[in-house]
């Protein structure tokens, strides 16, 4: 979000603010001091300049000292006598605790610092005059603050007028010193940069300040996404931390032209040296000597290939220790060539943050007016939250009328708007000609469809696409969820609108058709010509489109065709012969037309088809021998497989749900060094498999998921050694062949809801215990790699749960809900990497004997006589615990103790003593990632922010000494009409700062409501990255669970991180360690040395190694009314360098200091 005025401009409005006392040096030394910082371009804040006659002082001060980088504060003899200086004085240091970006220049102006961080001598005595007033407890406290203000920015490196030198001398000394340490310019960013804070915040956890090494920091994303926006951004906020600093702007773009090395070279000596380029004879030698004794921060902006960064000379070894780099880039595999771990990739901006920006370029406000309210959220949704796209089109929308912004958006539905077009398409021209067409392919055919499904087809046009998605998926173009190929939408119109080119109006010229109305007119009018090489047309189901077989005859360098609904008349004979991908769903005929020849076919996509056989008693003229996937699901007419001798490389066959096939083909057995997969779920009249199926070698998968009437596997089944999925979930499967612990490379069994494997197993006797049957119907015995096993819904007791689950030492994931064991003897602890293990709706479970050390969840709900869970504490990394509806449940043992857990669900857990579910809701707060759910009618005492509806407001109060707002945790009480019924809205918290007018929505990340008509409670924690909340800040924040869920009561505490206070000159001049050896005493002086400024040394073990723990310990204190503490926690996100470094120290710390 933007800030109080939805603008971010630099980031400072002065570069530096003076404090002093008027009378003793107004007219003297400050105002030469005045005069030459002013000449030498520093911006600089005096009071009696800056403000006019009349204005409320105090507030502005305030404004003005927060946004000032550099405080110098000229300590007089008569400073300590104004209580406007000491109020000043207290309020820097309170800046330059919360905000390392702050330095202060302490000038000690004919006083000794000693008499300052004693409050002695003449500065004493004015000191010492407000004793007199202070006579409450509030006047009491403010001396305090006063006292400690002195003391410490009496500690700091300072300069001294008594020292012999001139004021001139003196003042010529400040000013360069400033110069030194103010960047020359800072670099200019957008008008309305909306988002940047928090992304700034996630760089500043990359950089590792802390560290000696050198280190690269790569932001990486597609173009407009604000990568140089976010550097400048960056660089701004952290250059002051460095002893050189470069900014190189459009590396790409000079890098190419004729002098463009030479260029990029000066400027990064003259930006680090600040000197005149021409003192270098050989700029090669001079870029890599120069630079290798100081700490710098250098940030390449727009880098295609690591080849740009040598030619001019860059290395990490030309920088000296403690620098940073920052590379912009849309291509990630420069930064994977540069060993780049700490990449950042900025994501498009939320739908909040969308409409500001748009509002605030087209409206130059934060709200549109009235009669333009439905626009901006069309521009947002065809922008995807691209900022680029917004500042652009919203720039240009800039006092436009409600007709002009109507037909700005319905002509953008056409043709993109030239500027975004243009630095989009920097990525695809650096794409070679295969890579060009598979960006063009996925835009116009394959988006949102499987990966590997696309990469078969695109392995068939001979396009490399191993290698191609690498480099697209590299370069920002595409991406890749849950195995879906994705693209943005303006990325999407760009790749279209390529596909145009010069001929918009004639579509029969494009190499692909993918609008509706297009192929309908080339279809309809025989225009097809030879540049269609894709073509893809779909059709409603209840509006089946009709077309002449002899439309296709001209399209003859056709390889991608997509049908959908539609139906071809007349002979296939002249149909295009070098298709690839074929894809008819819904395909009209009984059988395949024996005259349309695909040889070259690679995919062959017909589910839903009206198909009974694939080709009739006529066999086709010829064998499809690229044939590699086959897809006739959903094709419920069809009685049995295709005869595969004429498909002798089929790589995966798909049969879902044609629940009439009763027959697969014995020619299956030629595919035995091809096959790999085969799907024939839901095939409910499939009563047996061909012997010849368990030759394939090759075979991988094999899914046979509710077919219902198969009965066995052959005892042969052993023999399918590649074999790493087996699903046979729902059969009436009675025995699982003892061969199956051949298979070594099993990776995953499911056999859920196969009741028939245990039934007659077992027998009751006189006193009603159940026994076993001799022989076991499941052996997992030789199972090594056995990662996945489903045994749910499988009637089993207590006897009947395999013995040997304990040898599965490979085992991640275990379901066995559903079953009717009642006491789980199983040693779960034994299994050492099982990590889910679920237990829900096993409504007979009593007890459980143990559960595994490295569990992350545990889901047992519904389990209703379940009394006592096993100790939790041994799951030292469990996440998730999902325990509703456990009616008699009583006791979670070590439940508290944990700091891991991210979502807790205990609804209807009515027995659980309510002292428990407080411990377990105070104890600590949930991070930012998940939620508690519990039974209760009233937020806890112990909450001090409270209000009786679905809102609450309040004031952020001033912190207590040394903490830090980390954060604030929510409740409610809730209930519904409903009862045990999951909600489908997706719960929301709004939070509106009214001091800064932002709005921030957020869905917290936890599962949807389970409502009731018993009322519960809910804790949800979040943390003040994300919302920037700062003292006297006016909050209200909402919670919104739909409408079928009341909000009864809402709650709020505020989350502080306590850090024992670390000697202040750590925070003024980089942020980093101080040695000891820079500390030198003269007088009862604490001076640091000149060498501060380079760069830190490692430190050892020792007092100083004892201090560094302290000041990196970190507490979470809630701001109740009893000041009980809500959770210990770090918010410092360090990497595993800095991590191992404190590990020693802070251990022993936490014994004594626990709560």
């Amino acid at each position: 979000m933007g800030d109080s005025s939805g603008q971010t401009r630099e980031r400072w409005s002065y570069d530096v603010f003076l404090s002093f006392r008027g009378p003793d040096v107004r007219n003297g030394f400050l105002s030469h001091l005045y005069k030459s910082l002013v000449r030498s371009g520093i911006y600089t804040f005096k009071d009696d300049r800056e403000l006019e006659i009349g204005e409320s002082i105090p507030p502005e001060l305030m404004k003005a000292i927060k946004n000032s980088k550099i405080y110098v504060v000229v300590l007089s003899e008569s400073y300590a006598s104004s209580s406007w200086c000491l109020d000043e004085l207290v309020h820097i240091m309170r800046c330059l605790k919360n905000d390392p970006g702050h330095l202060v220049f302490p000038v000690f102006y004919k006083i000794e610092p000693s008499h300052v961080r004693r409050q002695s001598g003449p500065f004493g005595e004015s000191f010492h005059k407000h004793r007199i007033m202070c006579t409450n407890r509030e006047s009491k406290w403010k001396g305090y603050q006063w006292r400690k203000a002195l003391t410490s920015i009496a500690n700091l490196k300072g300069y001294h007028s008594s020292n012999g030198d001139s004021d001139a001398e003196l003042i010529d000394q400040l000013t360069r010193d400033i110069l030194r340490v103010l960047p020359s310019s800072y670099l200019h960013l957008p008008t309305y940069a909306v988002g940047i804070r928090p992304r700034v915040g996630r760089i500043k956890e990359l950089m590792c300040f802390g560290l000696d090494d050198v280190q690269i920091i790569g932001i990486w994303g597609m173009a407009g996404i604000g990568k140089t926006t976010l550097a400048k951004a960056a660089f701004n906020e952290f250059s002051h931390r460095f002893e050189g600093r470069s900014f190189l702007e459009n590396f790409r773009d000079y890098f190419k032209r004729p002098d463009g090395k030479l260029h990029l070279q000066k400027k990064l000596l003259s930006d680090i040296l600040r000197k005149d380029e021409a003192a270098f004879n050989n700029m090669d030698h001079a870029v890599k000597q120069r630079f290798r004794n100081k700490r710098v921060l250098v940030v390449i902006d727009d880098v295609e290939d690591i080849v740009q960064l040598h030619s001019v000379g860059i290395y990490l070894s030309c920088f000296g220790p403690g620098s940073r780099i920052i590379i912009t880039t849309k291509n990630k595999h420069l930064l994977e060539q540069l060993d780049v771990e700490n990449i950042y990739s900025p994501k498009e901006l939320n739908a909040d943050e969308a409409l500001d920006l748009v509002s605030w370029h087209a409206f130059r406000s934060s709200e549109p007016p009235e009669e333009f309210l439905q626009f901006p959220k069309r521009l947002v949704e065809y922008c995807g939250g691209l900022p680029l796209a917004m500042e652009v089109l919203g720039a240009f929308l800039y006092k436009r009328s409600v007709s002009e912004w109507k037909s700005t958006l319905k002509a953008l539905k056409r043709i993109p708007d030239d500027n975004i077009q243009a630095k989009l398409q920097i990525s695809f021209d650096a794409l070679n000609a295969s890579q060009k067409d598979i960006f063009l392919d996925i835009s116009c055919f394959f988006i949102g469809m499987d990966k590997d499904y696309v990469d078969c087809i695109l392995d068939g046009c001979e396009l490399e696409p191993v290698a191609g998605l690498k480099v697209l998926k590299e370069r920002c173009l595409i991406t890749i969820h849950d195995n879906r190929l994705m693209m943005h939408d303006l990325l999407r119109d760009m790749g279209r609108y390529i596909v145009k080119g010069t001929s918009l109006r004639n579509c029969e010229r494009w190499s692909r058709l993918w609008d509706r109305e297009h192929v309908i007119d080339v279809l309809a009018n025989y225009s097809g010509t030879d540049e269609t090489e894709g073509l893809s047309l779909k059709a409603d189901v209840t509006a089946v489109e009709n077309f002449e077989v002899k439309a296709f005859s001209n399209l003859r360098k056709l390889r991608l065709l997509q049908l959908c609904h539609v139906a071809l008349n007349g002979s296939y004979e002249n149909f295009p012969k070098g298709l690839r991908w074929l894809c008819w769903l819904g395909f009209p005929e009984e059988s395949f037309p024996i005259n349309l020849h695909l040889r070259s076919l690679v995919v062959m996509d017909m589910q839903k088809s009206n198909l009974k056989r694939l080709w009739s008693d006529q066999k086709p003229h010829e064998s499809l021998k690229e044939l590699k996937y086959l897809d006739l699901s959903h094709s419920i007419q069809l009685t049995e497989t295709p005869d595969f001798s004429y498909l002798p490389n089929l790589e995966k066959l798909f049969l879902i749900n044609c629940q009439r096939l009763v027959k697969v083909h014995e020619s299956i057995k030629v595919l035995q060094g091809s096959l790999i997969l085969i799907n024939l779920s839901g095939c409910i009249k499939l009563g047996e498999l061909p012997l010849e199926l368990y030759t394939l070698k090759l075979l991988e998968t094999l899914i046979l998921s509710g077919c219902s009437q198969l009965e066995r596997l052959d005892d042969a089944l052993g023999e399918l050694e590649s074999l790493t999925i087996l699903k046979a979930d729902y059969t009436a499967i009675t025995q699982i062949p003892s061969s199956s612990d051949q298979l070594k490379k099993l990776k995953e069994l499911s056999l859920h809801g196969c009741k028939e494997l245990w039934k007659h197993r077992q027998y009751t006797n006189s006193d009603e215990s159940s026994q076993v049957a001799l022989l076991s119907p499941l052996s997992l015995n030789g199972l090594i790699c056995l990662r996945t096993l489903r045994l749910g819904s499988c009637n089993l007791s207590d006897e009947l749960v395999p013995a040997n689950l304990g040898s599965l030492s490979s085992l991640e994931e275990l379901d066995l809900q559903g079953n009717n064991f009642r006491n789980l003897q199983t040693d779960f602890a034994g299994l050492p990497s099982l990590q889910i293990l679920k237990l829900d709706n096993c409504s007979e479970l009593r007890s459980m004997f143990s559960l595994p050390k490295k569990l992350r969840s545990l889901y047992a709900r519904n389990c209703t006589v379940l009394e006592r869970t096993p100790d939790l504490l041994e799951c030292s990394v469990l996440q998730s615990l999902h325990l509703t509806n456990c009616y008699n449940l009583v006791e979670t043992p070590g439940l508290e103790e944990l700091k891991t857990v991210g979502a807790i669900h205990m609804e209807m857990c009515n027995n659980i003593p309510y002292s428990d579910r407080e411990r377990i809701m105070q104890g600590w707060a949930v991070g930012a990632n998940g939620g508690v759910f519990v039974p209760g009618s009233s937020i806890p005492e112990w909450v001090n922010f409270k209000n009786g509806t679905r809102s609450i407001s309040f004031t952020v109060p001033e912190p207590t000494s040394n903490s830090v707002l980390v954060g604030f945790t929510v409740w409610t009480t809730y209930v519904s009409q409903q009862d045990d019924v999951m909600s489908a809205y997706i719960p929301k918290i709004t939070l509106k700062n009214q001091t800064k007018g932002d709005v921030w929505s957020r869905n917290p990340a936890t599962d949807l409501i389970r409502m009731y008509r018993e009322k519960h409670i809910w804790q949800g924690h979040f943390s003040n990255e994300d919302f920037l909340l700062e003292t006297r800040d006016e909050v209200e924040v909402s919670v919104d669970f739909g409408d079928k869920v009341a909000i009864l009561e809402t709650g709020l505490t505020l989350a502080y991180r306590e850090v024992p206070e670390v000697p202040i000159e750590q925070l003024t001049e980089t942020g980093d360690e101080v040695d000891n050896e820079q500390l030198t005493e003269t007088d009862d002086e604490v001076v640091i040395d000149e060498s501060q400024r380079r760069p830190p040394r490692k430190m050892g073990m020792g007092l100083k190694t004892l201090l560094g723990a302290f000041g990196l310990l970190a507490f979470i204190v809630v701001l109740g009314k009893h000041g009980r503490p809500l959770r210990r926690h770090n918010h410092l996100r360090r990497n595993k360098v800095e991590k191992d470094k404190e590990k020693n120290a802070t251990l022993p710390i936490f014994s004594f200091l626990d709560y």
